[in-house]
C-alpha cells in the first residue's frame, strides 16, 4: 500500500472513530499508525464519557426529574446540553482528523495517552 492511500485511510479511520463503538475499529486495522491511534484514544475516551453522561442524565431523570415541572425543565435542559455537547465535540473531532489534525479534546483529552490500545 502507498503512503497517499495509507495516509487516506488512517485520515478515515480516524474521523470513524468519534463515531461511537468505531474507535475499536483502528486497533484492529491499523495499530502501527500513531494518527489513526491517537483519534482511536479520543474516540474511544468520547464514548466512555458518552456513556458516564447517560447514567448521569438517567439518575437525574429518575430523581430530580420526579418534581412536577421544574424536574421536567431540569432534565429536558439537561439532555439537550450533553447532546449538544457531545455532538460538538465529535464533530469537531471528525473535521479535524479528516483534515489530518492532531487534536485533542478539551480538559478529557489529557487521558488519551492511558487508554490501554
Amino acid at each position: 500500500m502507498n503512503e497517499q492511500s495509507e495516509l487516506k485511510e488512517a485520515r478515515l479511520l480516524g474521523a470513524a472513530s468519534y463515531v461511537l463503538f468505531l474507535c475499536f475499529l483502528p486497533p484492529l486495522l491499523l495499530k502501527e499508525n500513531n494518527f489513526a491511534m491517537h483519534h482511536a484514544r479520543q474516540g474511544f475516551l468520547l464514548f466512555f464519557f458518552e456513556i458516564v453522561l447517560a447514567i448521569l442524565v438517567y439518575i437525574v431523570e429518575h430523581s430530580i426529574g420526579l418534581i412536577p415541572i421544574l424536574g421536567f425543565v431540569i432534565v429536558v435542559l439537561l439532555k439537550f446540553v450533553t447532546g449538544v455537547g457531545v455532538l460538538l465535540i465529535a464533530v469537531l473531532g471528525i473535521t479535524r482528523a479528516i483534515s489530518g489534525q492532531y487534536w485533542t479534546i478539551p480538559v478529557v483529552g489529557d487521558y488519551s495517552s492511558r487508554v490501554p490500545f
